[in-house]
């Protein structure tokens, strides 16, 4: 047996036995799409279909979750699942060696921005803003000093709050991983006066002196980088429907078409309610997880077969171009 092949056996039966619907969360499905990276980064193209389908089943469960989250006005949470990205760094700039070296003094981020994209071409993107590069990519500007230190988002904290205590012109090109950046030595500090500083202080500090960098983005996002080219466009558009309709029902809970005196709801409800409700509640099953998961049975068990989930380009890439070995894997990374 083809050891990919053998690889996702083995993955799709222990997410089989592992999933319970009333324990699933981010960090649950986040750990499966690691492990499924890991395999799809070896694979040849007729293991392919077979990958593309394990990544949809990821998909259904991270849309179960959605729905839960969204019915049940966890806000937090569904915003972590399909909003908020996993990993973002917070890249501070040594604005007086740019100014003094470069003679740069109005839109430093911008500049900056710049230099970093010409610098990694094709590897460089944008997401509303941020930048979206390895940070390996960014070691340049450490040596150059441009760049004095990264410091990861705190992910349910306010930019400003985290950066309340932070100073500009460290002159050290280091970078600080997974540290509070209150450990920076405390000179020319902007905002801080003992936690008084005011917010506005610390947002104009951040826009004159930061750039935001995107390392990982939400699970929804991830799994649709690989999916949106796999995946047929009925199964794409019913993955967008169900999205929108757990923000709708998110929306519903909690912005005002419901009080919180009828929530959780529950018999003390109208009848008359229970038809708007059920209509705009999600309601999510895990069954689209099953469907997918027999797709995949039919699959392992008749090779010729082409699921209906999929993309029929899927299946006619050539099978002797080792320039198509990667390409599925290459959009999980």
């Amino acid at each position: 047996m083809d050891t990919t092949i053998a690889d996702l056996m083995r993955f799709n039966d222990f997410l089989d036995s592992s999933v319970d619907p009333n324990t699933l969360d981010e960090e649950f499905i986040t750990a499966r799409q690691v492990e499924l990276e890991s395999i799809s980064r070896s694979s040849d193209v007729d293991s392919f279909p077979l990958i593309a389908l394990s990544y949809a089943k990821l998909m259904e469960l991270t849309l179960f979750l959605a729905g839960r989250y969204s019915d049940n006005c966890r806000i937090a949470d569904f915003g972590d699942l399909v909003v908020n990205p996993r990993h973002m760094d917070v890249c501070i700039l040594n604005t007086g060696l740019i100014k003094d070296a470069y003679g740069i003094t109005d839109g430093i981020p911008l500049w900056f921005k710049r230099q970093v994209r010409e610098s990694v071409g094709s590897r460089y993107a944008e997401d509303l803003g941020r930048m979206v590069v390895d940070p390996s990519l960014l070691s340049r500007f450490v040596d150059e000093g441009l760049l004095l230190a990264t410091v990861k988002k705190e992910r349910h904290e306010r930019l400003s709050d985290q950066f309340r205590s932070c100073i500009q012109g460290d002159p050290r090109p280091t970078f600080f991983k997974d540290e509070d950046v209150a450990s920076l030595p405390r000179q020319n500090v902007v905002g801080c006066g003992g936690g008084r500083g005011e917010s506005h202080d610390v947002a104009s500090w951040l826009a004159e002196n930061t750039v935001l960098n995107m390392v990982t983005g939400t699970l929804k996002s991830d799994l649709m980088d690989v999916l949106r080219d796999a995946a047929s466009d009925d199964y794409l558009k019913s993955i967008d429907a169900r999205f929108e309709k757990a923000f709708n029902s998110l929306h519903y809970v909690s912005v005002g078409r419901k009080t919180f005196v009828n929530f959780p709801y529950d018999d003390e409800v109208r009848t008359a309610e229970w038809d708007e409700i059920n209509r705009t509640l999600c309601h999510f099953t895990l069954d689209g997880y099953g469907v997918i998961q027999g797709e995949l049975d039919k699959g392992l068990s008749e090779p010729w077969s082409r699921s209906r989930f999929l993309n029929g380009s899927l299946y006619d890439m050539p099978r002797t171009q080792d320039a198509g070995r990667a390409q599925l894997a290459g959009s999980a990374v």
